[in-house]
């Protein structure tokens, strides 16, 4: 200090974090979209999360423009930008399976303990500070519908996984390989990291394979949110979600809502 009184330390001490302030973790919500309909911002909007998390609308701005969400927290990415980066989509556009490249994109450069994505057509039937309160921190991959290849053989998407050239990768194996159901998920920031370098080392494949499987291989903590999966979280809780509340099709549609059991996870819902 330059020049006055030295500081009172006993002042100094009466700011400084608690134990369990300084354990809190920092946490970030991203709702993923490609359209800008009310309802998706009445959704983001209503979404409570507990004190002291962030939440942000992650855009596709090959779809929508930023602007169009007003002066909500709101982050862009585009399909070019991503791959400028080094990262390698299946296809032409993030649709099917490269989803989550944004995310890792975005929590690699946010500094988050945690980040749950949840895409714009995931409905929760109760409060969603319920649903972000029943999980304690200590998986790295937080998912649905987790299950080995041997479980699951003639899942389509267990070959677009490829290695880096010059390696292989025996995702045949019965233990090899991992799938998952990820319209909603959370990562840690060392699972963002790794994944993050795996993939900009040439790792590719849908995400439903490629996530859960490298992050395993890596020696992450990988669960699943049903307490009933052998890869069920430590806590024991109830089953919120099944087969047929979480699927890839056919849609639920609005309408359908007011139908829908309480305390359970829904895809996809069709705004």
């Amino acid at each position: 200090m330059v020049g006055g009184n030295r500081p009172d330390i006993a002042s100094i001490d009466c700011f400084l974090p608690t134990r369990e302030q300084v354990n809190v973790p920092k946490v970030c919500v991203l709702l993923l979209t490609h359209e800008s309909k009310p309802s998706i911002i009445k959704q983001f909007d209503s979404m409570e999360v507990p004190a002291g998390w962030s939440k942000y609308l992650l855009v596709d701005e090959d779809s929508c423009a930023v602007s169009e969400f007003g002066n909500r927290n709101v982050v862009g990415f585009r399909h070019e930008r991503l791959v400028k980066v080094g990262y390698r989509p299946i296809a032409a556009t993030l649709i099917p399976g490269s989803a989550h490249f944004p995310v890792i994109e975005f929590a690699s450069t946010h500094k988050y303990d945690y980040v749950w994505a949840i895409e714009f057509d995931v409905h929760w039937t109760a409060s969603w500070l319920r649903f972000f309160n029943q999980f304690d921190h200590h998986a790295d991959f937080l998912t649905t519908q987790l299950r080995r290849y041997d479980s699951d053989p003639d899942w389509c998407w267990w070959e677009s996984m490829q290695s880096p050239p010059g390696t292989i990768f025996p995702w045949r194996h019965p233990h090899a390989s991992l799938a998952s159901f990820n319209p909603i998920y959370r990562l840690s920031a060392a699972a963002v990291s790794a994944l993050r370098r795996r993939f900009l080392w040439g790792w590719t494949g849908h995400n439903e394979v490629t996530i859960a499987t490298l992050l395993e291989q890596d020696g992450f903590v990988v669960a699943d949110m049903d307490g009933t999966s052998e890869f069920a979280l430590a806590t024991p809780r109830e089953r919120i979600y099944s087969m047929e509340t979480m699927r890839w099709r056919p849609e639920f549609s609005l309408q359908d809502v007011s139908t829908f059991e309480t305390n359970r996870l829904y895809h996809p819902v069709k705004h």
